[in-house]
């Protein structure tokens, strides 16, 4: 009797085809996607916002880790496409410039589980990232801990909040959390935010990540406050604004003009201008505030808060008990950053 045998082929895992596509506010439009184990994975990343972004899968547990190791790369970055050396690195597309694309082909894994991918451009891997999940169900969405905050809240809301959408430098004269009346809240590209309190000159707090939602304000027609909506890493606490010489003074407010679309904040200090203007660190999440007090002779000392869990730089002067001390020469242009530890 003739005996009969089959050969039977494996099904072939359904293909994944998609965009992400890099917005302003370091973010991706998609935050998961589902694909079968050994499925072919097609990504074409677009870059649409105005800064250079790339995109890198990396194994289960591994984002932060790969994400911290590219901006450790220093002048070799540029070369490598602020991808480090890693077994943990498993795809990866090259930076993108503004207004460019790459087609990333591979194989998904054969063992299921939840691979991140992230923009190791230096400073973005904090906010921007995402999850394949691969042989595995997506979970509620709010629950998704593999995700940043802003997706955990159901996308891009912050597109429904403000006139202006996604557009940064965006700026409101609002009433904030723990600032006076005459609070200014500001949102710098690379996600990161911070309040400035016009009445007292200074500034008040940082944050990164999702900006504000005005609507409580609105709402009640001026009788709530803002919600701020990132995460929050640097607070002034009790300390002051500037001062010029050594009679304590009140700064008076006189206005502010737009630098880039940034304000530079204009104040008086004991007969004394000063000019203040904060703008987003490229490496890290942080901010540099720099100041010019071109007419003065005199001492000026800036109260820095507490400093101890932020990256703390300043051009010059001396920093005591929380107190930065400058001569009237060093306070003619000098500058102070505030980062996030890494």
């Amino acid at each position: 009797m003739l005996a009969l045998t089959f050969a039977f082929s494996p099904i072939q895992a359904e293909p994944v085809r998609l965009t992400i596509k890099a917005r302003p506010g370091l973010q991706y439009d998609i935050f998961r996607f589902e694909a079968k184990p050994n499925a072919f994975v097609e990504i074409n990343l677009v870059n649409e916002d105005d800064m250079a972004h790339n995109l890198v899968i990396t194994k289960p547990g591994q984002r932060l880790n790969v994400a911290n190791a590219a901006l450790s790369l220093g002048v070799e970055g540029d070369a490598k496409n602020w991808v480090p050396d890693l077994d943990s690195v498993l795809f990866s597309t090259p930076v993108l410039k503004p207004d460019s694309s790459h087609l990333l082909k591979f194989k998904a894994p054969e063992i299921s589980g939840v691979y991140p991918y992230v923009c190791t451009f230096p400073g973005h891997g904090l906010l921007m990232y995402g999850a394949m999940y691969v042989g595995m169900p997506l979970p509620d969405l709010a629950k998704d801990m593999n995700l940043p905050e802003l997706a955990r809240r159901g996308d891009l809301k912050q597109k429904q909040l403000h006139a202006w959408g996604i557009k940064r430098p965006l700026m409101y004269r609002i009433f904030m959390p723990n600032a006076s009346p005459a609070a200014i809240a500001v949102s710098l590209k690379h996600g990161q935010n911070y309040c400035w309190d016009a009445a007292q000159c200074r500034l008040r707090y940082l944050w990164y990540g999702d900006f504000i939602d005005p609507w409580p304000v609105w709402r009640g027609n001026g009788n709530g406050l803002a919600k701020v909506l990132g995460t929050k890493y640097w607070e002034a606490g009790s300390a002051g604004a500037v001062q010029v010489g050594n009679i304590e003074s009140t700064a008076n407010f006189l206005g502010y003009k737009k630098i880039d679309g940034q304000p530079e904040f204009h104040y008086r200090v004991n007969n004394v201008d000063v000019y203040e203007l904060i703008t987003p660190l490229h490496s890290v999440i942080g901010v540099q505030r720099s100041f010019r007090i071109p007419n003065n002779k005199q001492l000026v000392s800036l109260p820095v808060g507490s400093v101890s869990q932020v990256s703390f730089k300043y051009s010059a002067g001396k920093l005591k008990d929380g107190v930065l001390t400058l001569n009237a020469e060093e306070a003619a242009a000098f500058s102070v950053s505030i980062g996030l530890k890494q």
